[in-house]
């Protein structure tokens, strides 16, 4: 089974509540597992930030509902990268909450979007997400 990882950002609709992040994650984490999906979901400063792993054909398919989705907009692949394990296997979706600010090189990743992102920055950027999922935040 070919295992990709995705990340992409987006900026949340003015219309977001907090309510519909909780409804995201709720249904992220009642579908991945029958899609052989994992991940984390960041959101905070209006940006939502997802890594998506699993299996290639599940995880475009994903992105692509998640394109059409009116929570947010501008919606952009930052970083898509085969992978022989998953870096998240014990989250069908696991939740960060914080502000953009704590992450500056998403920033950076989003305004260089057609450049080619330092593969060492991003494993580094998902292993801090990784971490923070287990120290509970």
């Amino acid at each position: 089974m070919n295992l990709i990882r995705l990340l992409y950002c987006s900026q949340a609709a003015a219309t977001t509540s907090a309510k519909d992040v909780q409804k995201i994650l709720q249904s992220a984490r009642r579908d991945n597992p029958a899609n052989g999906l994992t991940g984390v979901l960041v959101y905070g400063g209006r940006m939502f930030m997802q890594v998506l792993e699993g299996p290639e054909s599940a995880v475009l398919r994903q992105y692509v509902k998640i394109l059409d989705d009116n929570r947010h907009s501008d919606c952009s692949i930052i970083f898509i990268t085969p992978t022989g394990e998953r870096m998240y296997k014990d989250w069908s979706m696991g939740f960060i909450e914080c502000d953009p600010l704590e992450f500056p090189e998403l920033n950076d990743w989003r305004s260089r979007r057609l450049e080619t992102i330092n593969t060492h920055v991003f494993t580094d950027t998902t292993r801090e997400f990784l971490k923070r999922l287990r120290s509970g935040q």
